[in-house]
């Protein structure tokens, strides 16, 4: 959540952004940031590090591809590994959870697999999984006994498999298990309980952790709302205390469980491992030190400290008055650019100017004094103005959990609000605080600082007269023992008295101790703390309220219910203007309407609505495992936890009531002790809930995230196809309880008078009665339920039947209609667009309305695509592409149209798709080299328009960070040769359109705010004037144009800019002339929706209105055709309906098919493109995982993000692909971050940057660079000061230019080299040839048709030498790109080049001339499926299995020599008999090479080297993979009964198993691409055909499938999978309902026994569960 918060765009913060904003990076602060000092102590004992060998015997059933492990709880350094020292990033788990894949070893045993590691460090847990499927895992409750294994050497542990669990043994053959450890000694904690505090609650978690407190029982925690144990009280000493016992205490935290927020006591690491060392029972006491602070004692008396406590020989915090001084020794904080004191004193503001502290390099100090009132504040130290790296002050032993603590002693100051002529009563009391940190209420008297005739004081009462000209009243407070301090009474000239009533459904908010009211002035200033409630009161309605009265001195306000003092749930922000300006007002707000009531509304209870989510755990280890949300609409921060609901463990989320469909986001997560995200479950999840459901269930499968959300409620679905429709029923509050099945024989339907038992479906969780042989006409229809009749709830059409009663009615029909596609265009290439129509015609009978449309889809597989292109139905038309790999020619477009009664409607249209031809100059969209430029920052080419509008919002001074600097379209056109030289081709500027021109003042930082980025549009007809003329911006775009540029023009269809809602709210009319509002409001926002509610409180477009929608797109469509725009970059895409973007993109391609659109879309990354890829929007998004990766890929952590760039490079194509941008506006820039987050120094962050540029350019993708980047600029994103959308330094760039090793000339070289291989680097593939995260380097290899780039990147300070394996043969000269430098191939295929230090670059890019290379590595390009694959080898009808023997052997050879070549495929034409002998395979086994044996007509069988990898091949003589393809062996009634379509029949002559994996391919043909080819084997015992598996044809027609054995196939082709392939799947069988174990042994040919035996999960042979997967293989 920071870092989305981190990455928000603040345009502009509202009122409600900044609160949230706050309490964000206060909760972080409180709970999130790691203390790095920790008080005084000095001495941290560092934990005993366990050192193993661990030996995973697995049994080779299992089948699983990647063996490996995973630990968390502590450090943990592995080798033995084979995937680097760092691990390899799990898929789908949390961004940084490694897996370390084990060493195979030779067990001993065919029945077991042994794989081992080595691994030394402080982890508290493990467990095994496969690394490429981590959804198969196994634990173990062991690990907490490797605490005892901490020698110099490592002691070897095997861990066997016991039914359930893996167990640990100390020995090989599993005959001693891993004693149990010592019974560990009990500690009794004294704890002396700090002023203030009532009960003090205590936590602790660890390594068998048991705590003792003689019963005191648990105590909620409010600051946590949590129950956790009570310290009991000695009444004899007054402490309080606790026993604890444990093999390892790994945290341990004292808090005050009545403090509303947080206040603990963390044990930090010394004390932790002094706990850890005592062996024998005894007693420790924290008690106060008498300094202010708390020590860790050994005994009562204060003689000796637990732990050694040093003093730091300087004062920190020194207070002197209201004057405070802090320190920070340089030592401390390392080489950084500044240190801020954030803490309460500050709204912890982390990155405020104000509370910089100064470096004295000669003290070695940083300190810095502020002015504080008296107080008691929590503190810590933050370095380079963020929260990655904070610390609590060194030098003081004053701490609150990670936190110091700040005394300034003395009477607080206070404020009021004061009306012009009225009395006003000020306290009679202030707190008075004491140098202990205790306070107390103490009474004052009053007087004026300036003594003024128009101002009275008479005791604690002010009346400030009428001619009164001042904004403030300053007085001086004085206490009795004469300490005094500043009130001000702020002057108003009427103040209002508020009396709110608030109703909350949710029974638990209806205390005065449980809730409070946020209450801010709209357009004003932020409120600083809660509204309390005084009393609940019961109203006039009969119903209890909350009430609480407030005076302000303004009349427009806005409020939000919440929590009381914090965030965990809140409501929508109410608004209420007093524009009558009445003195006395009583409000009434209720949780579920956001409006403000003047009299008591009738209260109506919002629908209690759930998503349940059930989780599957194969393990069944659900402790601690919880469902984390943030906009379930009840509050930020919702956990739910799972409960057994009815035999399933759910969690069951309530969500708000809601007129629109809503999207549940979620995390799965596990809390372990005090640590809420121990582990997680997979990255964010999402549940959709459509607004008539109440509850929606889906399924969580551990490992791969939700699998299957059970269909929604409804009362029937029409079935046309089938002339048959669907009834069914469901109850909510049953379903809720997983309970519907009690009522199975008892629902029933009655239709048209006729009654039918509806059948209870446990797999849909509802019942079921399918109506056959419907026609067109009304059914009439309801339900008797237990005995009573009931309607259906999803169905609003009633009426009486024949008989008079009341019963639902179900349309149905049969349409007579014809359907009609046609194409913008006839003729298109692969970078072009299209615009595909649709129309619906009626015939001789009735036809369809469009209401009446239910899906529209388009088979764009000839143009090597989707298969099922999804059209709006509300805009019948939608925008396709074609993939840059079809072959020229006409192409057919098959189009399927679906009605709401389930009616399937046909036609098709063709496309004639062209070579490319490219004009001089010209690029393709994937080839785009993009630059982006914030345009007011670039260059200022005409002052004149500095001032355009006349308001002074020009100023590049120190308060000029959000105003406009001159930058302008004439600078820009004056900078074309820069950039065309720079060798970018397309120039992303931001919005060019009109902006506000009112000051948007940050009264925080007395700031004037103004539009100069381009996003607060205030009329989207005119440019900005700041700009430019229309002359100058057709200027800069013809002149970009005649440079072979392209201009990419920012557009916003989101939002407009503050205070616009009067101009775009009275530009549309309907049609009886009523203004159409553009603008949401209350009526239709949805708060905290992602597209129904405002960003940044910027007035919102209604864009789900077609009318706005239409205007919008007509305006940004305007602008591209009138001007010639080349690309759009589209804001905000994730706020908009698809539906909006998709008529844009419809609107655009009419005019200029080869215009495209890059969408900001905030999180999108390849693995998550939010369905705005490849379905008629967006060309590309940007990519905001790039950035992430540079980061992680230049700090060393190589491999991980190398696995995830591979990934993304066969992810993306020429019409879906992504910008990978390093740094942008909206966030800190990559060279700030790795000098704040990454803890580097800034000359290093610049270094490093020239990698980062070199993994950018070289990766697939759009590269995005960022307008400085190139010069080595760098900025946080700090609104309003926006250092990171500071200036082009022109100064800069002129010094680099003459500086080879600049970072400006490694930018411009890389980008020159990308520009010469555009087609390996835009298109190419992608792999590893060599790498080290240790050694800091890696090299890759990018090849695309004849062409190989090898391309090395040194992220270390010293060069490195590098021994390469390369495809080129023994004598290729090697070339360097980036330095000239050749290379010479050696005999071994291998050369030995420098990767210069990251200083110098640290880049190489070799490439050669010419491929020479016959057999190459596997073409990840190819669909083929390795059928034609290069190094073809021909051989005659009767095999020479000599000659092909020595063939195969030269091959394995030759890639043993050059690990460069991955795979090897040997096709062989093989006509008559294939006798393939054991020679053969002993020769591949274990290696890469795959050997095909074609028989012509498109059929060949393949046998996989890696595949034989641990196959005995002794018994095995010769394999007969003869196929006989003229066969009829397959009775004709046998197939007729398994299809009526085209099929194929295959014999394959040896009946028997094979004894080795073997693939069987066959084409199809090309026109079944997309399709689905399935295959059968016949058994004649039987007399029917068995189901063997299914394979989706590629684009040239391939189909493959895994055989056992031979015997008579038959192939198949069909629209979609069969039903057997849901229930059998790569091996598995999936259990359904009435299988049993016997039947599923017999279905599949095997003995239960062996069954069972595959299966040793099994332990009761008579409970197997619907779903569960059981391994076949």
């Amino acid at each position: 959540m920071m870092g989305k918060l981190l990455r928000s765009f603040q345009k502009r913060q509202s009122i409600a952004s900044r609160i949230r904003c706050f309490l964000l990076a206060l909760a972080m602060v409180v709970t999130m940031v790691p203390a790095l000092g920790g008080g005084n102590s000095t001495v941290q004992a560092a934990e005993k590090e366990k050192n193993l060998t661990i030996h995973f015997m697995m049994p080779s059933n299992w089948g699983w591809t990647t063996p490996a492990m995973q630990f968390w709880g502590g450090t943990a350094a592995v080798t033995g590994n084979t995937n680097g020292e760092n691990g390899e990033q799990i898929e789908g788990w949390d961004q940084g959870v490694m897996g370390y894949s084990m060493t195979k070893v030779e067990s001993g045993s065919t029945e077991i697999e042994e794989y081992t590691l080595s691994v030394k460090g402080t982890f508290t847990g493990f467990q095994f999984l496969d690394l490429k499927f981590p959804s198969h895992s196994a634990q173990t409750s062991d690990a907490g006994k490797m605490t005892q294994y901490t020698g110099e050497e490592a002691t070897d542990i095997y861990f066997l498999w016991d039914s359930e669990e893996y167990v640990a043994y100390v020995n090989k053959e599993g005959t001693e298990k891993v004693p149990e450890l010592s019974e560990a000694p009990v500690i009794t904690i004294y704890f002396d309980n700090p002023d203030g505090w009532t009960q003090p609650a205590f936590n602790a978690w660890g390594a068998d952790v048991k705590i003792d407190n003689n019963n005191a029982g648990q105590t909620m925690v409010k600051a946590w709302n949590q129950n956790h144990d009570k310290m009991a009280l000695d009444t004899e000493t007054n402490l309080y205390y606790v026993k604890v016992q444990a093999v390892t205490l790994s945290g341990l935290q004292i808090i005050n469980s009545e403090a509303d927020s947080q206040e603990l006591h963390l044990a930090e690491a010394g004390v932790l491992a002094a706990i850890n060392d005592i062996t024998t029972d005894t007693s420790i006491y924290y008690l106060r030190d008498g300094k202010g602070g708390m020590k860790w004692y050994k005994y009562a008396d204060k003689s000796e400290t637990l732990i050694e406590y040093k003093e730091a020989g300087y004062v920190s915090p020194e207070v002197n008055g209201r004057e405070v001084t802090f320190r920070v020794p340089v030592e401390k904080t390392g080489a950084v650019a500044s240190v801020t004191g954030p803490g309460g004193m500050n709204d912890w503001k982390q990155d405020s100017s104000n509370w910089e502290l100064k470096k004295d390099e000669t003290a070695g100090m940083w300190s810095g004094t502020f002015t504080i009132a008296p107080g008691k504040y929590e503190y810590k130290f933050a370095l380079n103005k963020t929260w990655a790296v904070s610390f609590s002050d060194p030098a003081n032993n004053r701490v609150s959990g990670d936190n110091s603590v700040l005394i300034v002693p003395g009477l607080s100051d206070g404020k009021a609000d004061a009306m012009k002529g009225i009395e006003t009563a000020l306290p009679e009391k202030l707190t008075l605080w004491n140098e202990d940190g205790t306070s107390s209420e103490t009474a004052v008297t009053y007087s004026l600082k300036t003594p003024d005739q128009n101002i009275t004081l008479n005791g604690n009462k002010i009346t400030v007269g009428n001619a009164y000209t001042g904004q403030n009243v300053e007085l001086t407070a004085e206490a009795e023992n004469r300490q005094t301090s500043d009130f001000v009474v702020n002057v108003t000239e009427k103040l209002y008295t508020y009396t709110i009533y608030y109703y909350d459904f949710d029974k638990t908010h209806m205390s005065k101790d449980a809730s409070d009211l946020w209450i801010w002035e709209k357009n004003g200033a932020v409120a600083t703390k809660g509204t309390s409630f005084a009393k609940t009161e019961t109203l006039s309605d009969g119903n209890e309220w909350l009430r609480a009265e407030v005076t302000l001195p303004y009349k427009d306000l806005q409020i939000i219910p919440r929590s009381k003092g914090e965030w965990k749930w809140q409501k929508d922000t109410i608004s209420y203007s007093n524009s009558a300006g009445t003195e006395n007002v009583t409000l009434y707000i209720v949780s579920n309407s956001k409006q403000a009531y003047t009299e008591i509304p009738e209260l109506v209870a919002p629908r209690s609505r759930y998503v349940m989510i059930e989780y599957d755990r194969p393990a069944k280890d659900y402790t601690g495992w919880n469902i984390y949300t943030w906009n379930s609409g009840f509050g930020s921060d919702v956990s739910v936890n799972f409960a057994d609901i009815n035999g399933k463990m759910v969690a069951k989320i309530p969500v708000k009531d809601s007129t629109a469909d809503l999207s549940l986001s979620f995390c799965m997560r596990q809390r372990i002790a005090d640590d809420e995200w121990a582990n997680k479950d997979g990255g964010d999840h999402y549940v959709t809930i459509p607004a008539d459901q109440s509850v929606v269930k889906a399924v969580f499968t551990q490992g791969e995230g939700i699998t299957r959300v059970l269909p929604y409620n409804t009362g029937f679905e029409r079935d046309g196809a089938n002339n048959a429709i669907h009834f069914y029923y469901r109850n909510d509050e049953l379903a809720a309880e997983n309970n519907l099945a009690s009522f199975a024989g008892k629902v029933s339907i009655v239709i048209n008078g006729q009654n039918y038992a509806m059948t209870y479906d446990a797999d849909t969780d509802r019942f079921v009665y399918n109506l056959t042989d419907v026609s067109t006409g009304d059914y009439y229809y309801y339900y008797v339920v237990n005995g009573k009749e009931e309607l259906d709830a999803f169905n609003k059409v009633t009426e009486k039947d024949n008989s008079g009663k009341e019963c639902n009615v179900c349309h149905f029909k049969k349409a007579n209609v014809a359907l009609e596609a046609s194409l913008s265009q006839s003729v298109m290439d692969y970078n072009d667009n299209n615009v595909l129509s649709v129309k619906i015609n009626a015939k001789d009978g009735e036809g369809l309305e469009a209401s009446e449309i239910a899906a529209i889809t388009a088979d764009l597989s000839e143009l090597g695509l989707s298969r099922g292109f999804a059209i709006d139905p509300t805009l019948m038309e939608g925008t396709i592409s074609c993939l840059n790999t079809v072959a020229a020619g006409e192409k057919t477009i098959p189009v399927t149209v679906k009605d709401i009664y389930g009616n399937v409607y046909t036609t098709d249209t063709k496309v004639n798709v062209t070579e490319r031809v490219k004009k001089a100059g010209d690029f393709d969209w994937d080839e785009a080299v993009i630059y982006f430029t914030v345009t007011d920052r670039f260059f200022d080419g005409d002052a004149g328009n500095n001032d355009a509008y006349g308001v002074g919002d020009y100023n590049t001074g120190k308060k000029g960070g959000s105003s406009y600097h001159g930058g302008d379209f004439a600078g820009l056109n004056q900078k074309l040769d820069y950039l065309k030289d720079l060798g970018v081709n397309t120039i992303w500027i931001t919005p060019i359109v009109e902006n506000i021109t009112k000051d948007q003042h940050d009264n925080e930082t007395d700031t004037a705010t103004y539009g100069y980025h381009g996003y607060w549009a205030s009329d989207f007809t005119k440019l900005n004037k700041h700009l430019g003329t229309e002359e100058q911006f057709k200027a800069l775009l013809e002149a970009a144009h005649s440079k072979g540029m392209k201009i990419m023009v920012d557009v916003v269809l989101n939002h407009a800019g503050y205070e616009t809602e009067g101009y775009f709210n009275n530009i549309l009319r309907d049609a009886d002339g009523k203004p159409i509002s553009m603008i949401r409001d209350d009526s239709n926002t949805i708060g905290g929706d992602d597209k129904y509610d405002s960003l940044s409180d910027l007035p919102d477009f209604v864009t789900e209105n077609k009318a706005v929608t239409d205007q919008l797109v007509a305006w940004q469509t305007g602008w591209m055709s009138n001007y010639s725009i080349d690309y759009y970059r589209v804001d905000t895409v994730k706020h908009v309906e698809t539906t909006t973007w998709a008529a844009f993109k419809n609107s655009l391609t009419k005019v200029n098919p080869d215009f495209k659109m890059i969408g900001e879309y905030s999180g999108a990354g390849y693995a998550n493109n939010a369905g705005e890829l490849g379905t008629g929007t967006m060309d590309a998004l940007l990519d905001f995982d790039f950035n992430d990766f540079a980061q992680k890929f230049v700090t060393g952590n190589i491999s991980s993000v190398e696995n995830s760039l591979q990934k993304r490079n066969s992810a993306i194509n020429n019409t879906a692909t992504m910008g990978s941008f390093l740094s942008s506006h909206d966030e800190d820039t990559l060279q700030y971050k790795l000098v704040s987050e990454s803890k580097i120094s800034e000359e290093e962050a610049y270094n490093l940057m020239k990698v980062a540029a070199t993994l950018q350019i070289t990766a697939k993708g759009q590269p995005v660079i960022y307008y400085g980047e190139e010069i080595g600029q760098g900025g946080a994103n700090n609104w309003p000061l926006q250092t990171n959308r500071r200036d082009f330094d022109w100064t800069e760039l002129e010094k680099q230019k003459a500086d080879s090793s600049s970072i400006y000339n490694h930018y411009k070289t890389m980008i020159a080299i990308r520009n010469a291989y555009t087609d390996v680097f835009a298109r190419g593939n992608r792999s590893t040839v060599a790498a080290s995260d240790a050694e800091g380097y890696e090299v890759i290899s990018r090849s695309y048709g004849t062409d190989t780039l090898y391309v090395g990147m040194n992220v270390k300070e010293t060069a490195k030498e590098v021994v390469i394996p390369v495809i080129a043969k023994a004598g290729t000269i090697l070339t360097n790109l980036y330095d000239g430098k050749n290379y010479t191939v050696s005999a071994d295929q291998k050369v030995s080049v420098t990767i210069p230090a990251a200083k110098e670059g640290g880049t190489i890019v070799l490439t050669e001339q010419k491929n020479t290379v016959d057999s190459k590595p596997e073409n990840n390009n190819s669909n083929d499926n390795g059928s034609d694959s290069a190094g073809t080898s021909s051989t005659p009808e009767t095999v020479n299995w000599n000659e092909v023997s020595s063939s195969v052997q030269d091959k394995v050879t030759e890639i043993a020599q050059n690990p460069a070549i991955a795979t090897v495929n040997m096709n062989m034409v093989c006509t008559g008999e294939v006798q393939v002998p054991q020679k053969v395979l002993n020769t591949i086994k274990g290696t890469n090479v795959t050997v095909a044996f074609h028989s012509g007509n498109g059929v060949a069988m393949s046998i996989s080297g890696q595949d034989l990898k641990n196959k005995d091949l002794s018994k095995i003589q010769n394999i007969d993979l003869t196929v006989d393809q003229t066969s009829n062996n397959i009775p004709a009634s046998v197939v007729a009964a398994k299809t009526s379509a085209p099929t194929r029949q295959l014999a394959i002559k040896d009946t028997g198993s094979f004894g080795v994996n073997v693939n069987i391919h066959v084409n199809v043909g090309k026109e079944n691409a997309g399709k689905t080819a399935n295959m059968y084997r016949y058994n004649a015992e039987k007399g029917r055909l068995e189901y063997c598996g299914s394979f989706t044809v590629t684009s040239n027609g391939q189909s493959m499938f895994a055989l056992k054995r031979g015997g008579n196939y038959l192939v198949t082709v069909t629209e979609r999978r069969p039903s057997e392939s849901v229930w059998f799947a790569e091996g598995n069988y999936i259990v359904k309902a009435g299988d049993t174990l016997s039947k599923i042994a017999q279905r599949n040919h095997i003995t239960l026994t062996e069954l069972l035996r595959r299966n040793a999960q099994i332990t009761n042979r008579n409970l197997i569960k619907v779903g569960q997967r059981l391994n076949l293989n």
